[in-house]
């Protein structure tokens, strides 16, 4: 995707002018799950004509962090009182001082923002941890066996098992370190969820309606036929 191309397409600011409130789905993910079908079935099964989800992924949302005029349409989506509500609550998330604070800071607005926008997916980068407390969100967390994992990276990757078990664990233990040095949490706490589901119990599809039956299990979903 192109940077040009990026405001028109993922409705920044719609927050501003739209008539219904919509939640935003958090996906955090041992490494080798199925997070990103997953997601991809979610934004394919909510979105409807009138009111599309957008996928965020961590490429993206980096790079709209990145971008000061993008950063600025999404803080210009909050009203005065939700931005100083913002500001407020990400000083205290980073009080810890995190080496690259600047940068975090900017990731955290952004994945704040797209969470209280709704309509979102937010696919890691510890969008569950960020968006905690805000009541439109949905956090769900996806683990496995390491042998299941391992099999699945071998296949998709075409490589040998032995790789494949290195990868995950490097992989693994990259996104613990991530999510702990921004936001000094445990991203393998369930505490920081509302499922926590066992991929190799379920696959995307099926996960894709769990999530979503929990969706309107918890009324989260408005009525926009009326």
């Amino acid at each position: 995707m192109q940077k040009s191309d990026m405001r028109p397409n993922l409705g920044i600011g719609e927050k501003r002018t739209q008539k219904f409130d919509f939640p935003s789905i958090t996906i955090s993910r041992e490494f080798g799950c199925e997070g990103e079908p997953v997601a991809r079935k979610l934004v394919r099964k909510l979105s409807t004509g009138k009111y599309p989800w957008v996928l965020f992924h961590k490429e993206l949302i980096t790079e709209m962090s990145e971008q000061d005029n993008v950063q600025q349409d999404l803080l210009e989506s909050l009203s005065e009182e939700s931005r100083g509500q913002l500001h407020q609550y990400i000083e205290h998330l980073l009080a810890h001082k995190p080496t690259n604070v600047q940068l975090f800071r900017k990731i955290a607005e952004v994945l704040r923002i797209l969470g209280e926008r709704g309509r979102s997916v937010i696919l890691g980068s510890g969008g569950a941890i960020i968006n905690a407390g805000l009541p439109n969100i949905l956090s769900v967390r996806l683990q496995a066996p390491m042998d299941f994992r391992v099999e699945r990276v071998a296949r998709l990757l075409e490589i040998p098992p032995s790789e494949a078990r290195d990868k995950v664990r490097a992989y693994d233990s990259r996104r613990e370190e991530f999510v702990y040095e921004f936001t000094h949490k445990d991203v393998n706490n369930p505490r920081h969820y509302h499922l926590v589901i066992d991929n190799s119990k379920f696959d995307a599809g099926q996960i894709t309606e769990l999530i979503c039956n929990a969706l309107v299990l918890r009324k989260m979903l408005p009525d926009v036929t009326g």
